[in-house]
This record gives C-alpha cells, structure tokens and sequence, in this order.
C-alpha cells in the first residue's frame, strides 16, 4: 500500500497537508458513518506513518532508494560517463544508504542508561544507549540501513540514532550539575542537620550547615548526572529555600526571647 496515494497527497506534502487530508478522509470513510472498514485502516494505518516525523523519513528512504526507483533515477538523470556510473554503482566500497533516526529519553533513561527497541522496516534489533548520553550526540549502528540500490552484493548501509533529550519541568540540568531547591523552615536553617534531597532520579542524604541563610547553594560533589563516556558524576547544587510556617503563640514567645537575647 502506498500511504501517500491512500492520504490522495504528493510525496512532496507538507505536515499541515496530511492532517488536512487525514481530517477529510476520516469523515468521509469512517464505518459509522456508512464508509469501509478496509478503507479507513488504511487511512489510518497511513495517517499514523507519514504524521512522525521518523517513521516518514523511514518510509520515505525505503521507497526513495528501492531498486526500481534509483535505477530508473540514475538513468533519467544521467548525463555523465556510463563507465563511470557502473565503477560507483558496482564500487567494492560502496554500500547502502544510511537511515537516520531520532531517539527521545527522558532525563530518567539517560542518568540510568536504557535500551531502545529500534524497527527500520527491514531490520529491528535492540541498541543499548549508555548513561550519560547528551543532546545531538549520534551513535552508529553499523550495516542496519538500506541495501545498495544497484549492487545486491555491497554492504548495507548504516543506522544513525542521534539523541534528543526530552526536558523535563521538575529537574534543571546543566553540565552535569542537578539544579534542586530544598525548602527548610528558618529554624533547621539555624540549627543544620541532616536532610533528604528526593528527585525523579534518585535521593541523596545532605548536611545543613548551622547558621545556613535563605538562598544559600550546597555542593554535593558526585551526586549529579553521569558524564558521558566517563565515570565520573556531577555534582548536586542545592539552594536553600525558607519555607512558609505557622508558629503558635507559645512558639513565637520563644522567637521574641531569641531576638531579645540578640539585642542584648
């Protein structure tokens, strides 16, 4: 099936255009409203490849180097030496195209590291992505991309996976230092000890120091993410917040006491 001919869109089609045409198609064929099953399948079955930007690019690599295609291409196109395009298509060092992919973690799976189910239509296999990995970083996997379109016996291509870091709203990383507030009433402040710091990740036993002030930034060396293609970690950076409270009278009573033998 040709999801782009099952959409009624041009290959050329842009994002904006397939939802159009997957809106109209739906309510046309939708099997409650007196329309085909089979027909809406495929709609949907279209709809939910060309709408990822991956799964397209896939899709579109498949069909953009199948045999048929770059052979008819190369001879339509063809304005050169004919012994020269022979030379590169049956090259002992030529090899397939390469298929790139876009791979989202959460910041969870890179403090950990992960293992990521990979399909490229004509090879699955599963990749492990080590702890630490950062944003933009690609990682090879070697002769899992397309065959070459012209010479059946050159290796296959490669498998790009290039690394987007999903953010997340409760955790601030930088440089492999973790950003965390820690909210004490005044009087732990003045007093220090021993506090948990809980994140998504991972919980970490900290000391306050006495006399500490609203604001204040601890270093917990080590207790951050892990850096990438090391074993090393960076550091937890906690910034010290004031709690809201409610003291009773008997309470404040105590507070006066200690700002009178201040003023004393």
């Amino acid at each position: 099936m040709n999801y782009y001919e099952a959409l009624e869109l041009k290959r050329d089609a842009s994002e904006s255009e397939i939802k159009r045409s997957y809106r109209k198609l739906v309510k046309m064929h939708h099997p409650d409203k007196g329309g085909s099953e089979s027909k809406f399948k495929e709609i949907s079955e279209a709809y939910n490849t060309l709408s990822d930007p991956s799964k397209k690019q896939e899709y579109d690599l498949k069909f953009k180097y199948s045999r048929r295609a770059s052979f008819e291409s190369t001879f339509n196109n063809f304005n050169g030496d004919f012994s020269q395009m022979f030379d590169d298509a049956f090259n002992q060092s030529a090899k397939g195209k390469d298929i790139t992919i876009r791979i989202k973690l959460t910041l969870e799976e890179v403090y950990h590291g992960t293992t990521k189910y990979i399909d490229t239509g004509s090879n699955q296999f599963n990749i492990k992505i080590p702890k630490g990995i950062h944003e933009g970083a690609k990682l090879k996997i070697k002769g899992k991309g397309l065959g070459h379109s012209l010479n059946s016996s050159a290796p296959n291509g490669d498998v790009i996976l290039i690394m987007h870091i999903l953010p997340d709203p409760d955790i601030i990383v930088t440089n492999g230092d973790i950003w965390v507030d820690l909210n004490l009433p005044f009087y732990d402040m003045i007093l220090g000890g021993s506090f948990e710091v809980s994140t998504k990740i991972h919980k970490v036993k900290i000391n306050v120091p006495k006399n500490s002030n609203p604001d204040k930034v601890l270093r917990i060396v080590g207790k951050g993410f892990p850096i990438y293609n090391t074993d090393q970690y960076g550091n937890l950076m906690v910034k010290l917040r004031s709690s809201n409270f409610d003291l009773n009278k008997e309470q404040l009573k105590h507070v006066q006491k200690i700002k009178d033998l201040k003023n004393e």
